[in-house]
Formats: structure tokens, C-alpha cells, sequence
């Protein structure tokens, strides 16, 4: 059996990097992407299944020279992980103080970034041989309710429909595709650096009375690649009940 290839976008980000060593732990070929130079996690980097590029993914031809390079020397990869995005600074105070240079950004960020990889992926994933080969694409829960970040909030609304757009014609493929909708998450470590680097404040309103881990993400993910095959075209909620 050959080794699946996972190529996971914003590879060096907090809830990417758990992704990223979830495929490894199950021998897994990971190619990450990301816009900083390198990456600081020494267990990848010492690690012969991870491959790390460098690449600005709201810049298409940035994306097509990742696209021909790993083409080149794996032919095809078996799942995408599109993980990049976050909001701007200036849309914090809500619509009235975002500038029109930001909102321009975190669109193409955090919605039109997801949709150009999808595209230039598809035909590597269109050559992978197994029937097991599927999109997942990570939204939030700013998509379904609000946290007062308007223009995020509808650029992660955007890869619902995307995904749901997208079930059919990648269903005729072979080719699954899912998206992830986290709550608050965050690390272990910042769990164990407590209040002075966690909003605890809303902590008690929450059902379980606890945020959602990178691992939680992680696991949800490996789950829709290799475990529920027959998932596709749904967006998964993951925050312990914070958007209940």
C-alpha cells in the first residue's frame, strides 16, 4: 500500500501544525505550505515524511509553482488540507472601523485563497488511484453566529456554500470534500500559561466549561480523511457546544 501524501496549507499555524503531526504519527507523507520562510518545529523538520514550502496562498502563481513542484516529484496527493486564514486587525471594532485594504485581504484570505487551491490542486488529487482521497477545508463557527468579525465571518460563510457547491461534481471524481467549523481553540500550552493568555471570561457560559484543542481539530479531520468515508458535503462543527 502506498503512503498517502496529505498537502495541508498555512502548514505552520497552531491548529496546522497539530494536523500536521497527527499525519506523521500515522505515517503519513505531509507537505505543508506556508507563507513564513521556515518552520521553527524541529520534530518535523528531523522528520524524512515532511516537506515544508514556502508560498503566499492568495498569490496563484505562488501556488502553481508549489503545484508543479510537488506534481514533479509525487505525481498526485491523496488528501488537501486547506487550514490558512485568519481576521484582520482593523475588523475587530466591527464593520465601521475596518479598512476597505483589510477587507479586500481577508476575503481573498480566507475565502478566495481556499477556492484557488482547491483548483490548482484537483488534478493531483484526480491522479491519486484510491478511492479514499477527499478535500477538507477549515472554516469557524464566526461563520454560523456572531463574534463581531463581519468580514471573516463572511469569508468563512463562503466555504460552507463552497463545499456544498463542490459535493457533486468532486463526488463524480471520487473525491470527497468536507469543511470544519472550530470554536474557540486553543494549544495545551496556552491552556497551561492560564488567564494571562486565554480570554477565560466566557468560560463558564459554555456547555462543558472548556474550548476546543488543536488536537480536538486534528482528530476531527483524520476522522473525515481516513475513518467516515461516506462524509461528504458537510460542514462539522467542532467547540463543545459553544455556538448551542
Amino acid at each position: 500500500m502506498e503512503t498517502p501524501i496529505i498537502l495541508v496549507t498555512g502548514g505552520d499555524g497552531k491548529i496546522a501544525r497539530e494536523i500536521v503531526k497527527t499525519y506523521l504519527n500515522n505515517n503519513c507523507k505531509v507537505i505543508a505550505i506556508d507563507r513564513k520562510e521556515n518552520t521553527d518545529e524541529k520534530d518535523f523538520l528531523e522528520n524524512t515524511n515532511y516537506e515544508y514550502y514556502q508560498a503566499d496562498i492568495t498569490d496563484i502563481n505562488q501556488i502553481i509553482k508549489i503545484k508543479e513542484k510537488i506534481e514533479k516529484k509525487y505525481k498526485k496527493i491523496t488528501h488537501l488540507i486547506s487550514a490558512a486564514g485568519c481576521p484582520m486587525q482593523t475588523e475587530v471594532e466591527g464593520l465601521e472601523n475596518v479598512t476597505i485594504e483589510d477587507i479586500d485581504k481577508s476575503i481573498k484570505l480566507n475565502l478566495n485563497a481556499h477556492i484557488y487551491v482547491t483548483k490548482i490542486f484537483l488534478p493531483l488529487l484526480e491522479k491519486e488511484l484510491s478511492t479514499n482521497k477527499s478535500i477538507v477545508i477549515v472554516s469557524s463557527v464566526n461563520a454560523i453566529k456572531c463574534f463581531n468579525l463581519p468580514i471573516y465571518s463572511a469569508a468563512k460563510a463562503g466555504i460552507l456554500g463552497f463545499v456544498k457547491a463542490m459535493t457533486k461534481e468532486l463526488g463524480k471524481k471520487q473525491i470527497r470534500i468536507n469543511s470544519i467549523l472550530p470554536g474557540t481553540t486553543v494549544t495545551q500550552e496556552e491552556v497551561e500559561m492560564g488567564e494571562k493568555f486565554v480570554n477565560y471570561s466566557y468560560k463558564p457560559m459554555m456547555p462543558f466549561g472548556e474550548f476546543t484543542r488543536t488536537t480536538d481539530i486534528a482528530d476531527a479531520i483524520f476522522a473525515l480523511t481516513n475513518i467516515t468515508k461516506a462524509v461528504t458535503g458537510q460542514n462539522l462543527i467542532i467547540d463543545y457546544g459553544q455556538t448551542a
